[in-house]
Order: structure tokens, then C-alpha cells, then sequence
């Protein structure tokens, strides 16, 4: 086959696997296809089935819904997710589908959206958020903001209304669970079902505020109690299977910046904390970037079945693995590695791990490991890839000022013949804790088809170091960053002499187009530059965008 060079154009043909979701008896594997079409200018996307025994594998809910986040109920016998069914102007709502197939059923709809439903145990019931109005709802199209959290970039405005917690039967009416001028950010059944943990801050800063505490109510409704005592930062929790304990991830330092998101558990009914991960020094949830994926939801902190260790998935430059600890909080052990994961979920006895993988020449694709050992199941992608020259990405380490051995990449052309000369453009990713890795990035590809080198690092600042790396550069941009990317290119510029020192770019978006903006203040090494969703301003950004409030410390 005669390959050719990636266009614009190919975007429109990558299929982006994400949310593998494992049967309780991991025979089947549950997972969200998307599709982009362009004359819609969206994305369709639809719940697939794989057979984990035959490999084989099959569309599973059809027509024009935009189909996401499967769940299994515990007795394996049905198969939730969200959709905005046949009407996509309405809301997303919550329906249910026979594990055999057929007619998808609407099972619960809410005036405010569904989202992060969790079957109950008994495989009755359903918990979920929601957006609910907390006073009048307006008469007119007139906006009046109270509060400074009232916006959110994907999501739109959400003034005058929160976010709280919903149980139903299926096919039955909604139960609001929560009221008050608070927000549910995360919530779960206890294992008899009686009980229901939630994540939220209910202090009159909570806006102002990374402070989250978890709270328990009867499944029933009543008053929350407060399980914990306002120190920490959580974003995530689940119940241990014997229903005794409570894990969650997150930190006890509130008030500094980039901090190790850990792995804790405490007692299902409040009581002292321990940190399981705090030897382990890389923050929990974080992932590999690339701009060809659709992005998984976290799967947090899974419990083994026997309650005796807890999975998580996070980065470790280069790639983001699946790990594992015991309750001792001993050593943290690697389960699944070597590959960039972005979500996975286990089986009900643990014998099954389903997981989307991808690397630096392929987009995710579902991958299973069992007893037979690991495998890939689907390749949606393989087709396209066969006939695109693609460039692989070499490695290489380089020192940083301070003598640390940081990673490197370069993408050369992929029609590069030796003795030739070419441009060169550094890649600046954002956060500043985002990680390059051994992940594809379309981006890259196009310029190095073009004839561009790509060059990227992981500067001060990035995840997948540790914690003192990632903090170096809070009330510090565009300092011990700007070092370490400039010692990066001139050990790219030393390493490969086929780059022309004369024909340099930078570009970035986020922070990376902070850091292309600042960069072209300080030297005139680049002929070209292009920030794009850049920060420019630092008090519009405060004053205009949807997270600007909560950042001002993290600049001189």
C-alpha cells in the first residue's frame, strides 16, 4: 500500500474509543464510540458491546442520540447511560437497555439533566445529579449572577441554579435527596444501600473555595452529616465492599498550589484518615495529553473485591498506568504499565480489567486483561493508520539549570532524507501540570508532515515528576520554565544538526500560549509564534473567564 501524508482532513476519520465498562461477570465490555460528522459539525457517539471470550465485537445502542457513559447494574441483567434520545435539543437524560439488546427505554428524565448516575445494589434504583433552580426561576432571557462561580466553558451559564443529588426507581420519579445553596459534586450508595456518601462544600466561600467535605444521608433523604472536618481537597470517593470504610482522593493543604492528589481512607462513619499514596509522590488522576482522544471519565479509587487494595489510574511519564496499594499503605504496585491509559474497570471477582490504550501512533482503542494475559480487542483505526506516513517520536533526555534529567521528544519528517536542513517548532502544552508522553497528537503530525520538526518537553511545572516539580513554577511563570525550555532547544539543536537554528517556531495553547506569549518577550530565537486559547491578560482572565478567580496566586 502506497502511504501518504496526514491532511486536516483525516481528523473526520479517526474513531475515538473511551469509558470501557466491564460486566459484573466480565464475559461482556461495554464501551462509547464516537464518530465525527462534519456536515452536523458534532460528534455522534453510541454504546458498543464486546465479547471478551470471542473478541467479537458490535454496535450496541443506535439512531441519532449521542450515546454516553455506560453502566452496568450489579446483577449484570441491564446497561444504563445518557442520552439525549431522539430530540437533541432536549436535556441529556438517563435510559436503560437490556443486557441482550432491543428497545432502549427512557428511565429517568429531570428537568435539569442527568449526570454521574450510579445504579444502587439492589439493581432497582439509580442515584443522580442534577441542575435545580434554588430560587424563582426568571420570567425573561435576563441574567442576574449572585455568586461568581456561575459559569463553566462547555457547559454555558447555570445561574440561580445548583447542582444536587437524585434517586429513582427506574422508570419511576426522581427523589431530590439535597437542597440548599450548595453544590453535589460526587456521590455513591453505600454497599447495603442504605446510606448515600456525597462530595460538596457548603459554607457561604465555597466559590472561593478548594475545600470539600463528605457527607451522609440516608438513601431515603434526611439531614447530611458531616463526615469529615473542612481540611481537605477531595474530588472523588467510594465505599469499601464490606461497607466499614470510605476512600478518597485528594489532599490536606487547601491553600497551596499543586499539590500530590493522594489516595486516603477513613471510616464509613467519620474518624481519622490515612494516606495510603503519601510515599508514592505523583498526583492521582492525572493524564497523558493528546488531541485525538475523547476523554474517559475517571474512574477514581476502585476497591479490589476482597476490600483489600485499591486500584488507580495516573501519570508516570511517559505513559499513565493503572496501580494498585493495600490498605497498609505499603508499596504502591504497577498492574498495568507501558501503555498510556486513559480509563479503566474491573470485574466483580477482579479476574477482568477492561482499558482504553493509546500510543504516540495510535489512538485508543479497547484493550481487556484476564487470565489469557493482555490484548488488544478493537481496531477502529487501523485501517487509516495503514495508509498515513506518520512520524514516530525518538526520545531523548536532556539537562535541565539545576542538573535534572528531563525527558524529550522530536518528531521528524516523515520524508526527512539525511543532509537536509528543516524548521523546527517547540510544542508548549498547558496547565501547567499537563504531561506530554507516549501519546498522538494530530497537531504534531501535520507539522511534521509539512516538513517541520516537532520538539516537546515536559518543563518545571508538568505532573508525572512529583510534587516539587510540579510546584516550581506557582507565583514563578515564565522563569525556571522558560530555562528548561530553552536548555531543551539548544540540547535538541546540539542532538539533531539536521534543524536549521535560523527557521525556529513556538506555539502553545493554555498556559503553552502564556508561555509562547512570554517567550517572545525574552528572546528573538523564533522567527514565528502562535499562542491560541492563550492567557494574555491576566486581569480580564480574572475578571472574563470561567476558572480566572480561583488563579491569581499562581503568578508573581
Amino acid at each position: 500500500m502506497v502511504k501518504r501524508k496526514i491532511t486536516v482532513e483525516d481528523l473526520r476519520r479517526f474513531k475515538f474509543v473511551s469509558d470501557p465498562q466491564v460486566s459484573p461477570d466480565g464475559e461482556r465490555i461495554a464501551f462509547v464510540l464516537s464518530t465525527i460528522d462534519h456536515d452536523r459539525d458534532a460528534y455522534e457517539r453510541h454504546i458498543w458491546m464486546a465479547d471478551r471470550a470471542s473478541g467479537e465485537v458490535e454496535q450496541f445502542t443506535h439512531g441519532p442520540g449521542s450515546d454516553s457513559y455506560p453502566r452496568w447494574s450489579p446483577d449484570g441483567r441491564r446497561l444504563l447511560f445518557l442520552s439525549r434520545g431522539r430530540e437533541p435539543e432536549k436535556r441529556v437524560q438517563l435510559w436503560v437497555i437490556p443486557r441482550s439488546g432491543g428497545e432502549a427505554r427512557l428511565a429517568v428524565e429531570a428537568e435539569g439533566g442527568v449526570s454521574n448516575p450510579v445504579w444502587a445494589p439492589d439493581s432497582k434504583r439509580v442515584l443522580f445529579l442534577s441542575k435545580v433552580w434554588t430560587e424563582d426561576k426568571p420570567k425573561s432571557d435576563v441574567k442576574v449572577i449572585k455568586r461568581i462561580r456561575y459559569k463553566l466553558n462547555g457547559v454555558g451559564t447555570f445561574e440561580g441554579r445548583r447542582t444536587h443529588l437524585f434517586s429513582a426507581r427506574v422508570r419511576g420519579k426522581p427523589r431530590q435527596l439535597t437542597e440548599g445553596e450548595f453544590d453535589v459534586e460526587a456521590a455513591k450508595w453505600s454497599p447495603d444501600g442504605h446510606s448515600v456518601a456525597f462530595i460538596a462544600n457548603m459554607e457561604e466561600d465555597a466559590d472561593i473555595s478548594r475545600v470539600r467535605d463528605i457527607f451522609l444521608i440516608p438513601s431515603k433523604g434526611g439531614k447530611p452529616l458531616k463526615l469529615t472536618q473542612g481540611g481537605h481537597v477531595i474530588a472523588d470517593l467510594s465505599w469499601s465492599p464490606d461497607g466499614e470504610r470510605i476512600a478518597f482522593i485528594g489532599h490536606d493543604r487547601p491553600e497551596g498550589l499543586a499539590m500530590n492528589m493522594d489516595l486516603w481512607v477513613m471510616p464509613s462513619g467519620g474518624g481519622e484518615m490515612r494516606n495510603l499514596t503519601g510515599s508514592f509522590d505523583r498526583s492521582l488522576g492525572m493524564g497523558v495529553g493528546s488531541d485525538l482522544r475523547v476523554s474517559t471519565p475517571n474512574p477514581g479509587a476502585v476497591w479490589s473485591p476482597g476490600g483489600d487494595s485499591i486500584y488507580f489510574l495516573t501519570a508516570s511519564i511517559p505513559h499513565a498506568n493503572i496501580y494498585k496499594v493495600g490498605l497498609d499503605g505499603g508499596a504502591v504496585e504497577k498492574v498495568i504499565a507501558g501503555r498510556t491509559i486513559d480509563g479503566f474497570s474491573i470485574a466483580g471477582d477482579g479476574s477482568v480489567i477492561a482499558f482504553n490504550a493509546m500510543d504516540a501512533t495510535h489512538p485508543a482503542e479497547l484493550w481487556v486483561r484476564d487470565e489469557e494475559g493482555e490484548r488488544r480487542v478493537t481496531r477502529f483505526n487501523d485501517r487509516l493508520l495503514k495508509g498515513l506516513k506518520l512520524s514516530t517520536p525518538e526520545h531523548f533526555t536532556f539537562g535541565n539549570p539545576l542538573g535534572d534529567e528531563i525527558d524529550g521528544w522530536i518528531m521528524m519528517p516523515p520524508d526527512y532524507r539525511e543532509g537536509e536542513r528543516h524548521p523546527a517548532v517547540l510544542e508548549v502544552h498547558g496547565g501547567p501540570r499537563g504531561v506530554y508522553g507516549d501519546a498522538i497528537f494530530q497537531e504534531f503530525q501535520l507539522l511534521a508532515a509539512e516538513g517541520f520538526a516537532v520538539i516537546y518537553t515536559n518543563p518545571r511545572g508538568s505532573a508525572g515528576y512529583g510534587e516539587e516539580y510540579a510546584q516550581a513554577v506557582m507565583g514563578h511563570y515564565g522563569e525556571c520554565d522558560y530555562e528548561d525550555l530553552m536548555a531543551f532547544v539548544d540540547a535538541a539543536l546540539k542532538r539533531f544538526p539536521w534543524i536549521d537554528p535560523g527557521r525556529l517556531g513556538v506555539t502553545g495553547g493554555s498556559y503553552g500560549g502564556y508561555m509562547t506569549n512570554w517567550m517572545v518577550s525574552q528572546t528573538d530565537r523564533f522567527r514565528a509564534a502562535v499562542a491560541f486559547r492563550s492567557i494574555c491578560n491576566w486581569v480580564s482572565k480574572f475578571g472574563c473567564s470561567d476558572i480566572g478567580y480561583m488563579q491569581p496566586r499562581s503568578i508573581a
